[in-house]
């Protein structure tokens, strides 16, 4: 799969919608540069540097959006925790690690 066709699949999730093309390439690239350290067989590294790039799109962007939604509520307005930020792809990532046979102290961090 090109880098572009990865970058049209992240940027055509709800999440990373607004996120700036060239960072998603950037994300990509260091995605490829970060999952050659691990052994992944070939018909998942597609799937790992997507998931990776995800998570660093989040880790430089999407974390210091606003992660708090605000409620209306009969007797005030309330913050809460908005749970659709959270980085379900470092989840899955780590999921995909774990189906190759990486344990979780086999996980290298950035």
């Amino acid at each position: 799969m090109t880098d572009d066709a990865i970058s049209k699949l992240i940027i055509g999730l709800p999440k990373y919608a607004k996120v700036d093309v060239t960072q998603v390439a950037l994300a990509i690239a260091d995605a490829k540069e970060s999952i050659k350290g691990y052994q992944i067989r070939d018909g998942s590294i597609d799937r790992a540097v997507r998931l990776y790039a995800c998570h660093l799109l989040f880790i430089r962007i999407l974390k210091h959006k606003e992660r708090f939604q605000t409620v209306k509520a009969d007797d005030g307005t309330y913050a809460k925790f908005d749970k659709a930020m959270d980085d379900d792809a470092w989840a899955e990532f780590k999921a995909l690690l774990k189906e190759q046979g990486y344990s979780q102290y086999g996980i290298k961090f950035l």
